[in-house]
Parts: C-alpha cells; structure tokens; sequence
C-alpha cells in the first residue's frame, strides 16, 4: 500500500513535465484532420506578395492546392516549404477560403517559421515552415488557399513532406 502512495506523486509531476505549450496549442484547435505540404515564394517592397502551390492530404485522397496573397511591411525575398497540420476540416471545399494570420520573418541564408492560419469556415492550419533567402517582414498575413478537386490522386498521408511537391 506504502509503494502506491510513494508513485503517485512521481507519477503527476511526469504528467505535468509532458503536458507541453505545444500539446495544449494542438489541443485548443481540436483534433488534425488533414495535412498540407507546401511551398511559397514571398516578395516585399513594403507591401508583400505570396505565391505557391502545395497538396492536401485528406481523407485517403491528396489534392493539389493553389495559394496566393500577402501581407504587409517587409523588404525582401524568401522561399519557404513547409506542412501544415489541418484541424477541424469535414468537407473538402470548407479548405477553399483566405486566411489570416500575424507572421514575423527574418531570414538571411536560412531561417525557421511558425504559424497558425484560420478561415471563416473554421479551418486551422498549423504550419511550420523552412524559409530560405533574405527577407525581413512583420505583417498580418492574406492568403487564400482553391483546391483543384478534378485532379484528385488516392494516397496516403505522407509521415513528413518531400519536396518537390508532385
């Protein structure tokens, strides 16, 4: 009986050690639905524009994906690759939409970026992204997201993106 006493307290201070930001940040935008791997380029001259295609990969099917936009504030140019998880998705087209998102950047050579990106259907990306170039930005950042559903492929969600996207 002594022996259950002792680990309990062990066993809650293991529990709060794991219990990370990141899995409360995955847990507040509910359960991953789909994933995403994409690559951008970004150019700015005070105003920005973002342009890039990536695949949605949802429900055993990926789809290629079309993406536009920009933000504001930032000299410079960049490409990034990233994936992104996707929560909250039921339907296909609820992807299709602009989303908005506050993003900070500051690459000289090679950088690292984090983001989440949401729609007015609900739909959240959480990214991670590689950027590469030399570029310097703070903006709230526009991009809209158009699926090509005629050009569907059936396949499995890859364990990490490879790049170049197909």
């Amino acid at each position: 009986m002594r022996a259950a006493y002792l680990s309990a307290p062990f066993i809650l201070a293991a529990g709060l050690l794991l219990d990370t930001p990141a899995a409360w940040a995955a847990d507040a935008l509910g359960q991953p639905t789909a994933r995403l791997c994409f690559s951008l380029r970004d150019v700015a001259l005070a105003g920005g524009y973002s342009w890039g295609r990536g695949r949605l990969y949802f429900a055993g099917h990926s789809y290629p994906v079309r993406i536009t936009g920009g933000g504001a504030v930032g000299i410079g140019y960049s490409r990034l690759r990233g994936e992104g998880t996707v929560y909250n998705l039921a339907r296909l087209s609820d992807i299709n939409g602009t989303y908005w998102s506050v993003r900070a950047e500051a690459t000289i050579a090679r950088g690292r970026n984090v983001a989440v990106l949401d729609n007015n259907h609900g739909v959240d990306i959480k990214t991670t992204m590689h950027t590469s170039g030399a570029h310097l930005a703070a903006a709230v950042m526009r991009l809209t997201l158009r699926v090509d559903p005629g050009s569907e492929r059936m396949e499995a969600t890859p364990a990490t993106c490879t790049f170049p996207l197909h």
